[in-house]
């Protein structure tokens, strides 16, 4: 019994405790305390130190429901993408979640399979429990529920992928160049046979890079492209392509292949050295995207696309920060008539032994 008394005196005593006092310890305004947990940024680091001192010292804890109720700013950022499995996902939501939680917030993932459906459900629940921002990597066009989502005061950014609409804030990363790069510089190196390997032509990503690879493809007399489809952009993926190409007759294989992604490049190097049947570039010339970890250690180290990832976390994040601040301001509404950023990164090509006879 003295042990829940103790326990009772303890929750009771937290619960006088306010922002008042905190600010009275530190020796700074109310108003600084609450920039302390909400706007750290706003504060300097001598500043934020002295707060949190005070809060240790009192065992203050703040009320994050309190808060939604009185000021509308609810501390839950939704985050929705299409493959949380994905090579790249996870730096770039290490990166958001980095920012993220400097700003003194929280940041809740959701995974929507590739599902079109399960998108917009994820979105309904972010909704309902009215997150201040979302961040989102589509599988379809979501910008009209997004539009919907601002009327309401949610602000919003696509990801990855830019928007359709001046009125929708993007950063993405200008995937046509991207494709562009890997098929010239495969023409470049005499190839006229590419194939361009990948699932999910839907998806708006992968289809600009196939967009940009044909580009160069028909600027160069005598080259054709072939795509060739697997089910899913995995390493287990590569190496079922590279066995299926392994039984073509040599004349109708192609002399080069893009691969849509790092992982699938991967695992047919892996499979076409395993059976060396097929030489990795003198017979197959072979080229990949992301330039994720692995790409420079492989057996037969990958040419690649490099996308800047983490750099691309930390500009949506930013930019999110940027549109609650425009909504709470009153900035921006249902996006009529106004122009919202749209900033793109430029890919780069990364050139390796995998598409480069020495």
């Amino acid at each position: 019994m003295e042990g829940s008394g103790t326990c009772g005196e303890r929750k009771s005593r937290l619960n006088r405790v306010t922002i008042r006092d905190v600010a009275e310890l530190a020796r700074v305004s109310p108003a600084s305390v609450s920039n302390y947990f909400h706007k750290p940024r706003k504060l300097s680091e001598e500043t934020r130190q002295r707060i949190q001192q005070a809060v240790d010292t009192l065992g203050f804890v703040p009320n994050d429901a309190a808060r939604t109720l009185r000021t509308g700013v609810n501390p839950v950022i939704g985050y929705i993408a299409f493959e949380l499995a994905g090579a790249t996902t996870p730096e770039i939501a290490a990166a958001i979640e980095k920012r993220v939680s400097a700003e003194g917030m929280y940041m809740l993932m959701a995974n929507d399979t590739g599902s079109e459906q399960r998108e917009r459900t994820y979105l309904q629940l972010f909704a309902k429990q009215q997150v201040s921002g979302v961040i989102i990597a589509p599988v379809g066009n979501v910008e009209d529920e997004l539009a919907r989502m601002r009327a309401f005061g949610i602000a919003s950014v696509l990801s990855a992928r830019r928007a359709e609409s001046p009125a929708q804030a993007s950063v993405s990363i200008d995937h046509v160049a991207g494709g562009k790069l890997a098929a010239e510089h495969l023409i470049e190196q005499g190839r006229k046979h590419i194939g361009f390997v990948s699932s999910s032509l839907q998806l708006k990503q992968v289809a600009d890079r196939l967009n940009g690879a044909l580009s160069a493809v028909h600027s160069a007399p005598g080259v054709k492209l072939e795509v060739l489809p697997v089910p899913e952009r995995t390493v287990e993926a590569g190496v079922a392509c590279a066995d299926a190409l392994a039984h073509r007759p040599s004349t109708e294989r192609p002399d080069a292949l893009f691969c849509a992604n790092d992982l699938l490049a991967i695992g047919v190097i892996q499979a076409f050295v395993s059976a060396n049947v097929i030489r990795v570039p003198a017979d197959i010339a072979i080229v990949g995207y992301d330039d994720i970890e692995f790409a420079r250690s492989t057996i037969v180290p990958l040419t690649t696309v490099r996308t800047p990832h983490a750099e691309l976390g930390t500009a949506v994040a930013d930019l999110l920060f940027t549109e609650i601040d425009a909504l709470t301001a009153g900035g921006v509404h249902d996006g009529s008539g106004l122009s919202r950023p749209q900033i793109e990164f430029s890919p780069e090509l990364v050139v390796r032994a995998s598409s480069v006879q020495q």
